[in-house]
């Protein structure tokens, strides 16, 4: 299809229209909302000219919007250049559906632009969703901590979340950027989760170290508070990207166990190897299999949370006619009704 130039827009354009959400947007809708940038594709041409992708969030997901310029590289590189990731972006266009995912495609053609929104002309609680209740699930994580009754894990427990620093980044870390619990204090919801997950499993299994697996499930996912950062949307640290968060977790663990006085060698490794393998598989990021039936059990707690919440939003948030979606990720069909 053919495209010319974008209208030109000033730099800083404020937002003065109300939020459309991501999850909401139909496809043949009229887009002019505002989002925040998760990252940019380079410009490229195409058969009409130059046009460039650019992947959005707000705090319902993420979508892709295609700008559609002409042959006038320049000016399609000119406002390419003119926003950044973790910028926020207004997007006029039009929704439409593109392998049962809705994107947004932008072009004079349908009397669109993109255009960068001052800071202060953004709602930051539209863009990065906040899990309710946050200091009552501190609460429940604290309680936790003081069923615990073996001497060293409840040490161990305690120089992590009795440290205000944090627990306070702890109770508002992410759990994921997209896959299960994407929001600010989605870590904790995750872990209280896993907890009472474990916990049941222990009450089928009284055979189970009941302090070891507890222990296990709220250590799981410490290294995800240095992997995440959230500004208008959630993304890794380079570490987080780098190092990964299993890595930097046991890193953690380690020298928070350093700390405590007289911590059992045998105990220490038995507690490395639950985080080591809480992922389940060497294909899903664990550099070990789980070899004990505490640390199998915090693995199938955190998989089960993660893929349930995972497929539920799948079915929320499905655009389509039919009964069924492919997922490819899980590597099966999703049934929608």
């Amino acid at each position: 299809m053919p495209i010319t130039h974008p209208r030109k827009v000033t730099r800083d354009m404020p937002a003065t229209k109300g939020k459309q959400m991501a999850k909401d947007l139909k496809p043949g809708e009229r887009v002019d909302s505002y989002f925040s940038v998760a990252y940019k594709k380079p410009v490229a041409e195409y058969r009409y000219g130059h046009m460039f992708e650019v992947r959005v969030a707000d705090n319902s997901g993420q979508l892709t919007v295609k700008y559609w310029g002409d042959e006038d590289r320049d000016s399609v590189q000119k406002l390419y250049s003119s926003f950044d990731k973790d910028d926020v972006i207004r997007v006029s266009g039009e929704a439409a559906d593109y392998k049962n995912q809705v994107e947004v495609s932008v072009s004079k053609k349908n009397g669109g632009t993109l255009a960068k929104v001052a800071e202060g002309g953004y709602d930051v609680s539209e863009l990065v969703p906040t899990v309710d209740d946050l200091p009552g699930k501190r609460e429940r994580l604290l309680a936790f901590v003081g069923t615990v009754e073996e001497p060293h894990m409840r040490a161990l427990l305690e120089s992590f979340f009795m440290e205000e620093a944090f627990i306070s980044q702890f109770s508002t870390t992410p759990a994921s950027i997209q896959l299960h619990s994407a929001a600010i204090g989605g870590l904790m919801h995750h872990t209280l989760n896993v907890v009472d997950t474990a916990l049941e499993i222990v009450r089928q299994h009284p055979e189970l170290d009941k302090d070891l697996v507890l222990t296990g499930a709220l250590l799981h996912d410490i290294g995800k508070v240095r992997s995440f950062r959230v500004t208008t949307h959630i993304n890794h640290t380079p570490e987080g990207n780098l190092v990964g968060h299993i890595v930097i977790g046991d890193e953690e663990l380690m020298s928070h166990i350093a700390d405590v006085e007289g911590f059992p060698e045998d105990l220490a490794m038995k507690l490395r190897h639950i985080l080591l393998s809480h992922h389940g598989k060497r294909e899903w990021g664990s550099p070990i299999d789980p070899m004990t039936p505490e640390a199998l059990a915090v693995h199938e707690a955190d998989d089960t949370d993660a893929k349930v919440e995972y497929m539920i939003a799948r079915r929320r948030d499905a655009v389509t006619e039919d009964d069924w979606i492919w997922d490819g990720r899980l590597g099966r069909i999703i049934y929608l009704r």
